[in-house]
């Protein structure tokens, strides 16, 4: 068990659909999970340092995942993007 306090801080973003995947896609690209990225947001909106910026993180599984999924989304997207443009012309 870590030795660090344990503290909880709920957020709701209703009506920001579109924060909320783009925390969730950058979060993924820099290989954090959504809770570290969110604490180094607000380490940096109060002028505090972030915690090791490029420290090594141990990924787990979900993380890992939605990466993926967040950048096949990327990749099909320009593809059907590009095949609807060659069928319209």
């Amino acid at each position: 068990m870590s030795d660090k306090e344990r503290l909880q801080l709920n957020l709701r973003l209703d009506g920001h659909r579109e924060l909320y995947e783009a925390v969730k896609a950058e979060a993924a690209k820099q290989n954090t999970s959504v809770n570290s990225f969110v604490i180094n947001a607000l380490q940096t909106a109060v002028g505090w340092q972030q915690e090791q910026p490029h420290q090594q993180v141990s990924l787990s599984l979900e993380v890992i995942l939605e990466a993926v999924e967040n950048r096949l989304d990327e990749i099909l997207d320009k593809k059907l993007e590009q095949r609807l443009g060659e069928l319209i012309a």
